[in-house]
């Protein structure tokens, strides 16, 4: 499905918001190859996702598995496996347009300062705290979305789910053979 023109512009108007110097985001992500064995996530996304994860789900605790160990953007591959083209786009999108506010805020891109040995992952962190405190409601809305398919995409890795299954009535974690979006991506 191609993007419309009133998509386009939907798009453009949410993302007036952000600083003039985010004004190449629109063509950043454009056409990007996915980073195989991944359908759709490219080798840039797959590092924004990995500093995200890596931040939100830092190394230690129990299972010993930190948000990059665990391979996120695996599942969030397979989820927009099932979303249509144009809600792909603007998914892409959204990424790209945070880790060029990420430069604006940070002065680096998230995958930049989780690499940097006197930054890393807490300054990750930070941004990612200051999105999701944000007034802006467009900025705090993706990061808070961004936030929650991360969580998701942890909490259902086979290391974790069985982890974490007494922490739940309805029986998440117990079985074996999930049903989970992605959940064979590991």
């Amino acid at each position: 499905m191609p993007i419309t023109r009133r998509q386009l512009l939907a798009v453009a108007a949410a993302l007036a918001t952000v600083p003039v110097g985010l004004g190449g985001v629109g063509w950043s992500w454009w056409g990007q190859a996915a980073d195989v064995p991944l359908r759709h996530l490219s080798a840039s996304e797959v590092a924004f996702f990995d500093a995200l994860a890596e931040a939100i789900f830092p190394p230690g605790g129990t299972p010993a598995l930190s948000g990059r160990e665990a391979h996120v953007c695996r599942y969030i591959d397979a989820v927009l496996a099932g979303m249509a083209e144009t809600q792909r786009d603007f998914f892409r999108l959204g990424l790209h347009a945070l880790d060029a506010l990420a430069w604006e805020q940070a002065g680096a891109a998230l995958p930049d300062l989780a690499a940097d040995p006197a930054r890393g992952p807490e300054a990750v962190a930070e941004v990612l705290r200051g999105w999701l405190v944000s007034t802006d409601g467009n900025l705090r809305g993706l990061a808070q979305s961004l936030h929650i398919f991360v969580g998701m995409a942890f909490l259902a890795h086979p290391d974790v789910s069985p982890v974490i299954a007494d922490q739940f009535g309805c029986g998440f974690g117990l079985s074996t053979g999930s049903t989970f979006v992605g959940h064979d991506a590991w």
